[in-house]
């Protein structure tokens, strides 16, 4: 257990350090550029850090895929989404999320950048293959799976089409 702002581990002490979770709970940019500093300050000189952040889009599409989104209080919940990322669930609804900040991928990369870190790139994890209606059963089948992932990786870089997946994975060195 602990704060990802203020980790207390030594001065370039780590190889990687993995962010999974703090960027999206941590509502305001300077507690999320504060902990991209910290994991910064941790890393060995080249070393890396792979950070999630969940997309600015992850709800309105999920909400016009599972028709939350038919939900007049999902909809206020999507149009704040959409205006600043700012995601708020007041219905007590636990399918609505909770709250949390939603990035563009532009977004992360210039929190990476501003916590003074190497952007490698950032990439779309899912892409669009999350929405696709067969997916589970597509990845059962070795020849429509090694397809799919080939596309995949094809694309996952790609920034008019990286805000379709559900989440983003910033990939970063220290520059010290």
């Amino acid at each position: 257990m602990g704060d990802a702002r203020s980790t207390g581990w030594r001065d370039k002490s780590a190889d990687v350090v993995l962010l999974l979770g703090p960027l999206y709970h941590l509502t305001e940019r300077r507690e999320r550029v504060t902990v991209l500093r910290e994991a910064g300050r941790v890393l060995r000189p080249g070393g890396v850090l792979f950070a999630a952040a969940i997309s600015r889009y992850a709800s309105v599409l999920d909400g016009l895929w599972t028709h939350h989104t038919d939900d007049p209080a999902f909809q206020q919940i999507v149009e704040r989404d959409l205006v600043d990322g700012q995601h708020r669930n007041p219905t007590g609804n636990a399918n609505y999320f909770t709250t949390t900040y939603f990035h563009r991928p532009e977004d992360l990369e210039a929190e990476l950048e501003e916590a003074e870190l190497k952007v490698q790139r950032v990439c779309a994890v899912e892409g669009p293959a999350w929405l696709l209606p067969s997916l589970e059963a597509d990845l059962q089948i070795p020849e429509r799976r090694d397809r799919l992932f080939e596309y995949l990786r094809k694309i996952e870089s790609e920034p008019s089409l990286r805000g379709v997946s559900a989440h983003l994975l910033g990939v970063a060195r220290s520059r010290s």
